[in-house]
């Protein structure tokens, strides 16, 4: 219960935000796209039962559908990503293991780690979100968006991550987001 509530203000800000300040963030023709609303799903603590995530992934994309109108690809995408969720972060968890209740974070965890995880879970989102949009015959154009719009947003969540998660010393003075400042 301790983690539900950030958690449940993080989705709520990243849908909110998503939906007044992003929900037209298409670059480049289309192969870039913008999901702020996914940062909120990759802040879900470890050691929820696979439902919770489930549910709680299903809630956000029928809000991003009702509101798009995409007749349920972001349902569909937020699904499998609730469903992979487990399975994320037990792959990039180190030799001591994640706790009961871990977020993963680029200070506990390490930028690249994050980064990776960001990398496949947002991947996946797009991968199953443009297949539906284009199907099998439009592969390489399927491929070609996946990879562009998870580069960006791995771009804009690490740069989230930076700039609203700063790490505090000791005597609550801030300290620099960023390892190389």
């Amino acid at each position: 219960m301790n983690a539900l509530i950030p958690f449940l203000w993080t989705l709520g800000w990243a849908v909110i935000t998503q939906v007044l300040l992003f929900r037209f963030g298409v670059f480049w023709g289309g192969y870039g796209l913008l999901a702020v609303h996914l940062y909120g799903l990759l802040k879900m603590p470890v050691g929820w039962p696979p439902t919770t995530y489930l549910m709680l992934a299903a809630v956000s994309g029928a809000v991003m559908d009702l509101v798009c109108f995409t007749g349920g690809m972001h349902l569909a995408a937020s699904v499998t990503l609730g469903m992979a969720y487990p399975a994320l972060t037990s792959s990039l968890e180190s030799r001591e293991g994640l706790r009961q209740g871990h977020v993963m974070d680029p200070y506990q965890d390490g930028w690249g780690l994050y980064a990776a995880f960001v990398a496949m879970g947002v991947g996946l989102y797009w991968a199953v979100l443009f297949g539906l949009q284009n199907g099998w015959p439009l592969m390489g154009r399927t491929l070609g968006q996946t990879l562009t719009s998870t580069l960006l947003n791995v771009f804009v969540f690490l740069l989230i991550q930076g700039l609203l998660n700063r790490p505090q010393r000791g005597d609550q003075r801030n300290v620099s987001a960023y390892p190389w400042s």
